[in-house]
């Protein structure tokens, strides 16, 4: 059954949509009114498998409402507010399995993971994208949590931070993180693209450094559908590039650069105990 996912095709949706390319700065088309189209033209099994990526959103805002705070009325979730707010309250399993179980777990005071309810949580929804019956879902759930991973561990290492409570994940590349003491951690034979990552990390121009990610990204999934034309992963694709595309051109206006500086200064201040460490 799982495999039934990957066997529509969607000839006239595929090739109505407009071309992206990494240095766009104009869309024709939003990530928001790619999901109204997707929504009309996929099969439900293919509009739940798309809205997988949207998820994170929820993630946040279930960590906002477990921890008293006001949601986040910006955060453009998969499920609606109120849904999330009534899981909390009273549960009806009607979220995905895992957020039902981490909101279970968490009300519980018993986490999944002994790492932090925001490490728990991504841990858990990566588990969740790698258990998809879509091959090109796991493959880049898979590759996505390591590159995170292995950019989280180049920071704690610069920082003087333990890496292992860090790390989400339990594959091989999540287990050299935590163990290696290697500069590649172990991991160049055999990941090639982590020397690239590592390469990437050394820069201290944060906009090179983030242009050059969703670069190696952005490679991933172009190989990853090469020979794909009119299939749901092809659909993936461009919703994902798209995704990349819109988050660069909201960071060429004003209140996009207020975000990135934001973002920078939360990046900044998140280190700040190292000077604490050198003292």
């Amino acid at each position: 059954m799982n495999n039934m996912i990957l066997k529509n095709n969607y000839y006239c949706f595929i090739a109505g949509l407009p071309e992206v390319f990494l240095d766009d700065r104009k869309l024709a088309l939003s990530v928001n009114g790619f999901r109204e189209l997707a929504r009309e033209a996929l099969k439900k099994e293919d509009v739940k498998l798309m809205e997988l990526f949207f998820l994170p959103a929820d993630n946040k805002q279930v960590l906002r409402l477990l921890n008293k705070m006001a949601p986040d009325t910006n955060l453009e979730t998969v499920y609606p507010l109120q849904c999330l707010e009534d899981e909390i309250t009273e549960p009806k399993n009607s979220l995905p399995a895992y957020l039902n179980r981490f909101i279970a777990d968490f009300k519980g005071e018993h986490l999944k993971y002994d790492v932090s309810p925001e490490n728990v949580l991504s841990w858990m929804y990566y588990d969740h994208l790698m258990k998809s019956g879509s091959k090109f879902v796991r493959n880049y759930a898979e590759f996505v949590m390591n590159v995170k991973n292995l950019e989280t561990a180049l920071t704690c290492r610069k920082y003087g931070k333990e890496v292992a409570p860090e790390i989400i994940g339990d594959n091989v590349f999540s287990k050299a993180l935590r163990t290696s003491n290697s500069k590649d951690f172990g991991l160049g034979m055999e990941f090639p693209y982590a020397e690239k990552v590592i390469s990437l990390m050394g820069n201290t121009n944060l906009v090179e450094r983030e242009r050059g990610l969703d670069l190696l990204l952005w490679d991933y999934i172009e190989e990853a559908v090469v020979y794909e034309y009119f299939s749901m992963e092809k659909v993936l694709s461009f919703m994902l590039e798209l995704m990349i595309v819109e988050r660069w051109s909201k960071m060429s206006s004003e209140s996009g650069r207020k975000v990135f500086m934001e973002v920078v200064d939360k990046f900044r201040k998140s280190f700040e105990f190292a000077e604490e460490f050198k003292n």
